[in-house]
């Protein structure tokens, strides 16, 4: 998960299309009557299950549960326990499991990133401290001597918007330096290339190595920089650092590059200006269609061992089946999985032990299982799936949308939890993707039953709708909602929300101190899940087949799927 801070802002409007099927199979656009969507009771929902839950995950016992270690089969016994207590039956036939093959790669012995200059000077550059480089590839050793350099800008390749940062220049067997988010990024609106303020795939840092590989690239280097990554370097060598997982392949990672990782702005300026060229500068011609990627007169030096082996981790998958229609599927997902042992704290602590990222979503999973299962069968199914490996590229999310237990163009839509705030109650709430799908309908009146203001979210350009599961089956159209407790608090506004967020972001998230706190504020999580609660019910109890909005990047896929 990546943590967000979140201010309210002004709510989109909605958009009323939606896709049901006619009597042939085929998928038709017609209106959702938001006055006519089922009436839901809300049960009682455990505080104490949620409490006991997330306590027992984020113990030091489960060693920060990262996926092949004991941490992983601590997790699956309580999950599958506790899906069977809460009335769920084995989700996949006879098993409560899907394996996920993945592969774990340890970098070894790393050596300083060594830079020659024209001048015949080395820059030499420290592991954790000023880069992180891994590899995809299942090498034992991995060796890049004196590549060449280029800058290429955002390292986009778009021929839909007339944009290719590599065009006229061959990168095979180099190392590219690339920048993070897209070239909209620090614009006031929502318009322009890349969405204007809201960041698109092409931001992502995913992307930037898919495309580095593509083009043949030794090494791709993306240039660290705090407000377009939306998180601090501290984030990236914690959770760069260590053993790092990745989708098993029948090539073994071949196709990939050698190397892919982060540097520090400021020994990124270094290197630029080694080779004569303004950091400043670059950063603002690379914002313009007509940028051409720069070669550099430097080369790089890189040297690690590998250990790797071959794993099989689980999704868990539980159903509750529908009393009407069971061969349709509502979906309720949510990661187990964090960063295990990683960069110790200053008081030598050195388990992520992944309280609020993501033991609370997990819990939440089998808080609302136990709600709805005693609320009685719905009429449609409803999934619950607590997914592997989300903090190595939503690997687990990923396996089971290409290969999913239930068909996706029978799965109606389905809610992503991650990450629960310990602010207390709050008035708003905050909607990743506010306004591309018909789900909006959905949420907006269980919030109204609630009390609550449902509002887009303030930092488009930080791209968090694809950096959660629900982007897995997103990007296979499956509408997914992804919100959580807004920052307009109860007590004290949107400042001690905000404060509350800073904190989290600064002391906790992605490292050791994010660990259960016997004195956090219940009360507004068990709020968020009402609300996660009504819209899963609705939707279970709905004959209606909601579809993204006209226009959205994922409708296509929506449509051929539901044909």
């Amino acid at each position: 998960m990546k943590f967000r801070l979140l201010l309210g802002v002004a709510a989109l409007s909605l958009a009323v299309t939606a896709c049901n099927p006619d009597a042939s199979g085929s998928a038709e656009d017609s209106a959702i009557d938001a006055s006519a969507l089922p009436e839901v009771e809300v049960p009682e929902i455990s505080e104490t299950l949620m409490k006991d839950i997330t306590k027992e995950l984020s113990s030091d016992e489960f060693q920060g549960r990262a996926p092949g270690t004991i941490g992983e089969e601590k997790t699956l016994e309580l999950l599958v326990s506790q899906f069977k207590s809460a009335g769920l039956e084995p989700g996949n036939g006879d098993s409560w499991f899907q394996d996920v093959p993945l592969v774990e790669i340890n970098a070894k012995d790393q050596s300083n990133l060594d830079i020659a200059t024209e001048s015949g000077e080395t820059i030499s550059l420290k592991p954790g401290s000023d880069f992180v480089a891994v590899t995809y590839q299942e090498q034992d050793t991995i060796n890049i001597t004196d590549s060449e350099m280029v800058f290429v800008g955002y390292g986009i390749n778009a021929p839909e918007r007339d944009w290719n940062d590599y065009e006229g220049i061959d990168v095979k067997g180099k190392t590219v330096v690339i920048l993070v988010n897209d070239p909209d990024f620090g614009t006031e609106s929502l318009e322009g290339e890349f969405g204007g303020r809201a960041m698109t795939y092409y931001g992502r840092w995913t992307y930037k190595y898919e495309e580095a590989a593509r083009q043949g690239a030794a090494a791709a280097i993306i240039i660290h920089d705090e407000a377009p990554a939306a998180y601090g370097w501290g984030v990236v060598e914690s959770s760069w650092s260590g053993p790092q997982f990745y989708a098993q392949t029948s090539n073994g990672g071949s196709d990939q590059t050698l190397a892919n990782g982060w540097i520090q702005k400021e020994k990124a300026r270094d290197i630029l200006s080694a080779s004569g060229q303004d950091m400043d500068a670059l950063f603002k011609a690379a914002k313009e269609k007509d940028f051409k990627a720069v070669p550099l007169s430097t080369r790089a030096t890189l040297n690690f061992s590998n250990e790797f082996d071959s794993l099989q981790s689980k999704n868990v998958v539980g159903v509750l089946k529908g009393a009407k229609r069971p061969d349709e599927y509502i979906l309720y997902t949510g990661h187990w999985d964090h960063l295990g042992i990683c960069k110790p704290a200053p008081d030598g602590d050195n388990i992520c032990n992944g309280a609020i990222d993501n033991a609370t979503g997990t819990a939440a999973l089998v808080a609302l299982a136990d709600a709805h299962a005693k609320a009685g069968a719905p009429d449609r199914s409803i999934i619950f799936l607590a997914v592997t490996a989300e903090e190595s590229g939503l690997l687990g999310s990923k396996y089971y949308a290409e290969n999913p237990v239930y068909p996706l163009s029978q799965t109606v839509g389905g809610v992503n939890m991650d990450a629960f705030s310990m602010a207390g109650p709050a008035k708003n709430l905050t909607v990743i993707g506010k306004g591309k799908s018909q789900l909006d309908i959905y949420l907006e009146a269980a919030a109204k039953l609630e009390e609550r203001t449902p509002e887009a979210e303030p930092t488009p350009e930080k791209g968090f709708y694809y950096r959660s599961d629900h982007f897995s089956f997103a990007k296979l159209g499956v509408p997914m909602l992804y919100f959580e407790g807004g920052e307009d608090l109860v007590n004290g506004g949107r400042e001690a929300g905000a404060k509350v967020s800073e904190d989290y972001t600064t002391n906790h998230y992605h490292g050791p101190k994010d660990e259960y706190n016997e004195d956090w504020d219940w009360s507004g999580v068990m709020n968020d899940l009402r609300l996660y609660y009504r819209v899963g019910r609705m939707l279970a109890m709905s004959e209606d087949w909601p579809n993204w909005n006209e226009g959205d990047e994922f409708k296509e896929a929506r449509d051929k799927s539901r044909k």
